[in-house]
């Protein structure tokens, strides 16, 4: 899931730097918001800006945000009761849920659905290979920096695509996930010891590669592949930077 699509919406046709300046925008947004109301808010834009920018469909939306769903739930309810309050909802023994603790524990739970789901927006809308173009070229960000950020974005899909074949290594062999709470645990180690082997495989190879390519020999590098266009994101990353700066100070009137 986490990996780069081909596509021809808005935002694939945005250069990545813009898509970087509209991402700075809204993570400043969600450390701004306060309430549960405004982070729903914020939440529903970003949704709609996957949906009708990048192209995501819902269900994709929805897949994405239940792989942050096993860590934002128990950390809301953790919040939920550990956070004082003075407006009691409602009590059940030694447990007091207060509208206090409710509004941060929604607050800091949809803050973490916001920025995931725009990094994943930005992932799924980014060639890695523009992003280094980019990095390189426009910014002159030392190349070994910004070809380290693109081997981290490529390796993701590929360990995905790793444990989808071992687990498939595993069944055929007659091995798959057993019952009970033991063997599930071994069938988990066993599971994360050969991504971990195939990992380091793959590691070793990309290593002697760039090595006999001559990767960092020279100051500089060359690239066949050409930048992308900064005109319409020029103007995306102005209109987000312009909004951002409205809201912020929007925000401290309405106190969201």
């Amino acid at each position: 899931m986490i990996a780069y699509h081909q596509g021809k919406s808005q935002l694939h046709r945005t250069d990545p730097l813009s898509k970087l300046v509209l991402l700075f925008c809204i993570a400043l947004l969600t450390m701004r918001l306060h309430s549960s109301l405004g982070q729903a808010l914020l939440l529903g834009i970003v949704a709609l800006m996957a949906r009708w920018g990048a192209g995501m469909s819902w269900e994709k939306q929805a897949k994405a945000l239940a792989l942050l769903a096993g860590f934002a739930v128990p950390f809301f309810l953790v919040t939920l009761l550990t956070v004082p309050g003075e407006q009691v909802l409602t009590e059940w023994g030694l447990l007091r849920f207060t509208l206090e603790a409710f509004d941060t524990a929604g607050s800091v739970t949809l803050r973490m659905f916001t920025v995931f789901l725009s990094s994943y927006v930005f992932m799924f809308t980014t060639d890695p290979r523009d992003m280094v173009l980019s990095l390189t070229v426009r910014l002159r960000v030392p190349y070994r920096f910004a070809f380290g950020l693109s081997m981290a974005l490529t390796f993701l899909p590929l360990l995905q695509e790793e444990g989808k074949s071992i687990s498939a290594a595993h069944q055929v062999r007659g091995q798959g996930k057993p019952d009970g709470l033991r063997g599930k645990l071994e069938w988990g180690r066993m599971f994360a010891s050969a991504v971990v082997h195939n990992s380091l495989r793959r590691i070793q190879q990309t290593a002697g590669a760039m090595e006999a390519k001559g990767f960092g020999a020279y100051p500089d590098r060359t690239f066949l592949r050409t930048a992308m266009s900064m005109r319409k994101g020029r103007i995306i990353a102005l209109v987000a930077v312009a909004l951002t700066v409205w809201l912020w100070w929007y925000i401290q009137i309405v106190n969201l």
